[in-house]
């Protein structure tokens, strides 16, 4: 049933053709960061991986990071600088957002939701160009295989804040929970950052997530304006909801 999985292993790279300069910044919470320590480990690596070689890819994306927390401990700023300086030497800069797993901690949907517009609409100021993603899923499964999901709230007032000020969505929660479920358990726990962390990556599930990223991005911007490396076999599994580095 699962064969067809082991094109992975036989990753097939094409360059599109060539866009003009850009770049990105992310910014978020643990499931965007880099994974530097047990409790860390998000899609960044792997979606910065996915990028033509030269591409500036600036993850300020910090562990334990809500919308409100990252502008008081300053990496919000850090973010600023960094697009400041794409912009200023005249590269197209995407901005992405995502956050939802510890502002669900901390106060209701529609807190976070002002936190994002104020994000959005500086962002857009400084002339780059925000791109908000809904919450990368939990990997914690049902009885019945189904994802036992409490983030969909924060998915939502994402979703509401993109239509309210016209930002690129990009829908990864619902994304990543079609995917979990049709790979199943056994499956998408490879993927885990250690064996109980149904919340953080290790390297495969940031270069599987990454991807993930990346396609949804082509799918939501023409594919030859973005340094972009396709990975169809990657992709293939993904779209197809087949496992993928699981030996």
């Amino acid at each position: 049933m699962h064969s067809s999985c082991l094109i992975s292993l036989a990753l097939t790279f094409g360059a599109l053709a060539a866009p003009g300069p850009t770049s990105f910044v992310l910014i978020g919470d643990s499931t965007t960061a880099n994974g530097t320590s047990l409790n860390s480990g998000g899609w960044g690596n792997g979606f910065c991986a996915s990028l033509s070689s030269g591409t500036p890819c600036i993850n300020t994306a910090r562990n334990g990071a809500s919308t409100g927390s990252f502008v008081a401990n300053g990496f919000w700023d850090a973010a600023i600088a960094a697009i400041k300086a794409e912009v200023g030497v005249g590269r197209r800069t995407l901005a992405t957002i995502q956050f939802g797993h510890n502002d669900q901690k901390i106060a209701g949907p529609e807190s976070m939701g002002k936190n994002l517009t104020s994000m959005v609409q500086q962002i857009r100021a400084l002339g780059g160009e925000p791109v908000l993603l809904t919450s990368l899923t939990r990997r914690s499964f049902n009885s019945d295989g189904t994802i036992n999901d409490t983030l969909q709230p924060w998915a939502t007032e994402t979703m509401t804040v993109a239509s309210q000020t016209q930002t690129r969505l990009l829908d990864l929660h619902k994304t990543s929970i079609k995917y979990c479920e049709a790979i199943g358990p056994p499956y998408c726990h490879v993927l885990n950052k250690s064996p109980d962390d149904n919340t953080h990556l290790n390297e495969k599930g940031s270069t599987v997530f990454g991807r993930m990223v990346a396609d949804l991005l082509v799918g939501s911007v023409p594919s030859t304006e973005l340094p972009i490396i396709t990975n169809a076999a990657l992709s293939y599994n993904i779209s197809h909801g087949i496992p993928s580095f699981y030996s």
